[in-house]
């Protein structure tokens, strides 16, 4: 963060960042993060057995953990107040904590209350990477460097829930937390090594008070604003999909939930090829026209679903389109996001968060009544529609290319 007492000479010792280990650092803790927020959705209702509970008390999780997302805005203030070492230390150690408490809960809901608080130390620790990647790396090649560290999101699913299935089975409900957290402490290590780096003008950038000039910042410029408003909308467009396609494909095809489990590792890969995707192609191909091509077909994607659903295997394909397209076009504006206030990038990364789980948390909130009402083909056209608001909102967003 820039501050007006530091003098050159000292700016000129800051210390180096290597990029590379840095960068592995990030993907390491946030995919310890990422696995332990994502990989135990799937197995709640053995985690419920565990306590002879009702797995149905876990109805509102969805909620719950989009709800986790909405402390991320007080990022910014608190970066200003403490700086992003501690903010590290602070969110990556509530994390391992966390997770080293999960053997020790006596009950169901308590266990429900452990896994939202690693909603929130998730949500603590996102806008950091974000601010990082944008005070380190050139714009010319932030899509790539955002894309690598996103993986974690993807393989989060991919590794974590496959680990999470094996321990649970072998050894007991609470193990792969265990394992989460002691890959988080391995994490938050390496990004004190590599990339949070101690350095001598971290306490002049620190202010003895909360200030709120990054928030202001955001919310005065019209690319960021309009940036917040793209993700929103995207963001409750994809957690219509990803809450009633399941029931669907059980109700028009009949499917067993191992079936229903390898759709979901199916989808999953969608993650891994669009991360891929973002890496190879946004900075070459420029970072707005990527997100507005890929929003494009984003929105064209639930057209597909409902034109193809009467058979299994070409609406897994359009589903599979929706889940690639959004998350690449989520990824490469994260890229813009970075620079929409260069100024203020935690905060910018604590709204971003937010607004995300804003649209997932309304989305959560009528998915089902709606597909309940319109079907399918009613829940993918207010998909669609959504979608096509959020092309025109990004279509209006500039930043330096």
């Amino acid at each position: 963060m820039p501050t007006s007492t530091a003098a050159p000479a000292k700016a000129a010792a800051r210390p180096a960042i290597r990029l590379a280990p840095a960068i592995a650092s990030l993907v390491l803790l946030r995919g310890a993060m990422d696995a332990a927020y994502r990989a135990p959705l799937p197995f709640l209702v053995y985690i419920a057995a565990a306590f002879g509970a009702d797995p149905t008390q876990a109805g509102w999780l969805a909620v719950a953990l989009s709800a986790a997302g909405l402390i991320a805005p007080v990022i910014g203030p608190l970066e200003s107040r403490l700086g992003r070492r501690a903010m590290t230390i602070v969110a990556s150690g509530a994390f391992i904590n966390v997770c080293a408490l999960m053997p020790f809960a006596p009950s169901y809901s308590a266990v429900l209350s452990l896994y939202l608080a690693l909603g929130v130390t998730k949500a603590l620790f996102t806008p950091q990477v974000q601010a990082f990647i944008g005070d380190h790396v050139p714009y010319a090649r932030r899509g790539t460097a955002i894309g690598f560290v996103e993986l974690s999101w993807a393989l989060g699913w991919i590794v974590g829930v496959p680990v999470f299935g094996f321990l649970i089975e072998r050894a007991t409900w609470w193990a792969p937390f265990i394992a989460f957290g002691l890959a988080g402490l391995a994490g938050s290590a390496l990004v004190l090594r590599f990339a949070i780096v101690r350095d001598a003008t971290m306490r002049a950038t620190a202010m003895p008070r909360f200030d709120l000039g990054g928030v202001q910042r955001v919310w005065t410029t019209p690319a960021a604003v309009l940036v917040l408003a793209f993700g929103l909308l995207i963001s409750f467009s994809s957690q219509l999909a990803t809450l009633t396609y399941a029931p669907w494909l059980v109700a028009q095809f009949g499917l067993t939930p191992a079936q229903l489990g390898l759709v979901s590792i199916v989808l999953g890969i969608a993650d891994v090829v669009a991360e891929v995707g973002v890496i190879v192609l946004v900075d070459r191909i420029g970072k707005r026209r990527s997100v507005l091509a890929a929003t494009a077909l984003y929105a064209a994607s639930f057209l597909l679903v409902i034109a193809f659903s009467a058979s299994l295997v070409p609406v897994m394909a359009a589903l599979f389109l929706v889940f690639l397209t959004f998350e690449y076009a989520l990824v490469a504006s994260l890229a813009v996001a970075s620079e929409a206030t260069p100024g203020a990038r935690a905060a910018m990364g604590g709204f971003v968060v937010a607004t995300h789980s804003t649209g997932r948390i309304v989305a959560s909130l009528i998915a089902l009544p709606l597909f309940g009402l319109a079907g399918l083909s009613g829940v993918m056209l207010v998909a669609a529609a959504f979608t096509a608001l959020a092309l025109v909102a990004f279509w209006f967003v500039r930043v330096g290319e």
